[in-house]
C-alpha cells in the first residue's frame, strides 16, 4: 500500500472516530466549556471541519494569512454557519475529499520534500509529516472531547 493511501485510510478513521464521540454529546452540552474557559465540543468540531483545508494549503504552499483579529473574525463567521456536529462533519468530509485527491496525486518522490514551518519550535517538515497533521489533529481533539464527556458524567466509550 502506498503511504498516500495509508494516510487517507488513517485520517478518515481518525475523523470518523472523533465525530462519533462528538455526536454522542447531548445537544445541551455541545456549547458547554469546562470551567467556562475551555473549548466546547462544538468549537472543537468546527476546527476539525476546517483542518483538512489548512493541511491542503500548507502542502500546496498556499500563502498563509496574517493571523490578526480580522482573519480570526472571518474564520469565526465561517464556522458559525455550522450549528451541529453533523454540519461540522459534513463540511469536514467535503474538505477531506479534496485533501485526499491531493494525497492521491502526490508522487512518492514528493513525500521527502521539506518546507519550513513555525510549528514544533520552527523546523523543516517533510510532506509525509504534513500529510499526517489532520490525523494527529483529529486524534488530539478526540481526547479533548472524551475528557469533556467525563467532566459532565459520560463515562461510556463511544
Amino acid at each position: 500500500m502506498r503511504f498516500q493511501d495509508r494516510m487517507i485510510d488513517e485520517t478518515r478513521k481518525a475523523a470518523d472516530e472523533a465525530f462519533r464521540y462528538a455526536r454522542a454529546v447531548p445537544a445541551d452540552k455541545l456549547d458547554w466549556k469546562p470551567l467556562d474557559v475551555g473549548r466546547s465540543v462544538l468549537d472543537l468540531c468546527r476546527e476539525m471541519a476546517m483542518c483538512p483545508g489548512w493541511a491542503e494549503d500548507i502542502i500546496t504552499g498556499k500563502e498563509q494569512p496574517e493571523w490578526n483579529e480580522e482573519t480570526m473574525a472571518a474564520i469565526k463567521k465561517e464556522q458559525e454557519q455550522w450549528k451541529t456536529t453533523e454540519d461540522c462533519q459534513a463540511e469536514c468530509n467535503r474538505r477531506l475529499e479534496k485533501l485526499f485527491d491531493l494525497f492521491r496525486g502526490l508522487s512518492d518522490a514528493k513525500l521527502s520534500d521539506t518546507k519550513w514551518l513555525p510549528y514544533d519550535g520552527g523546523r523543516d517538515f517533510t510532506v509525509e509529516e504534513m500529510m499526517d497533521y489532520p490525523r494527529w489533529n483529529f486524534n488530539y481533539h478526540l481526547g479533548q472531547i472524551a475528557f469533556i464527556q467525563t467532566l459532565y458524567g459520560d463515562k461510556d466509550m463511544h
